[in-house]
């Protein structure tokens, strides 16, 4: 039979290299677990907990593009204000019942008489849940041109999230409306109620003049610094010049963005 015997300094030294691999495997330990047990979620970049796509669909706020249809634009038109500058305007409707965006860039085009790109105008907005819609940008020079056409459309990758349209379920209410005409400078006044539980933020409104057929013939925007639970506040527009023909019907959209509220 062989003895091997160990002097004291080898056993200190064993021991010391015992309690230092026992360390750094807790330190191992503790920088693996998390990694290896954490659990799926909506920003590791992987496909997993059942959601449609890679950190979209299923339990995710974020839709997946299969889940979405773009935004129709309805129309886009160029409103005159005075001689040579407009009102940039287009109407678009949001089929999405249960998804928007919480901002989306885009791009006007405008073209001259001769279908000639005048110039562009671009901005940032919201695109609400399952409703119709208006994007007006003010006062587009033209110089020396007239405009024939305008062209609307999203640009980027807009990034749809579940939004239920919980506030075209509230009682927000718009008036009879009342065109006039000071001077042939027109108006349109209307009362804008907030019969909900809720204060409203601020909010740009957005009207849309129609004609006897039903033709666009003139928009205008104003802005309101919130509307307060049951109160009623006055949206007032005006233009420089006089209309091109007699309004018959109208549309104000109040433009409240649903992801600034908490409901």
């Amino acid at each position: 039979m062989i003895h091997i015997y160990m002097s004291w300094a080898s056993k200190r030294q064993a021991t010391y290299l015992s309690i230092v691999l026992f360390i750094c495997g807790l330190i191992i330990f503790a920088i693996l677990y998390p990694i290896i047990s954490a659990k799926p979620t909506c920003v590791d970049g992987k496909k997993n907990a059942g959601e449609l796509g890679v950190d979209c669909g299923g339990v995710c706020m974020r839709l997946c593009s299969s889940q979405v249809s773009e935004p129709l634009v309805l129309w886009s038109r160029a409103f005159p204000v005075v001689p040579h500058t407009y009102n940039l305007v287009a109407f678009i409707e949001n089929q999405n019942k249960g998804g928007g965006v919480e901002q989306a860039s885009y791009e006007f085009r405008v073209y001259d008489t001769n279908n000639k790109l005048i110039g562009r105008r671009t901005g940032t907005t919201f695109i609400p849940p399952n409703q119709q819609f208006a994007i007006l940008e003010p006062r587009f020079e033209t110089g020396q041109s007239d405009v024939r056409s305008v062209s609307f459309g999203f640009t980027g990758s807009p990034v749809w999230m579940k939004k239920a349209p919980t506030l075209q379920t509230l009682p927000i209410r718009v008036g009879a409306g009342l065109v006039g005409d000071d001077s042939g400078s027109p108006t349109f006044t209307t009362q804008l109620s907030n019969q909900s539980i809720y204060d409203m933020p601020a909010f740009d409104a957005v009207v849309i003049l129609y004609d006897a057929d039903h033709n666009a013939i003139q928009a205008s925007k104003t802005h309101k610094e919130g509307l307060v639970s049951n109160a009623t506040t006055s949206l007032f527009f005006t233009w420089p010049e006089p209309l091109s023909s007699q309004p018959v019907t109208w549309d104000v959209f109040p433009m409240i963005n649903p992801f600034s509220v908490s409901f």
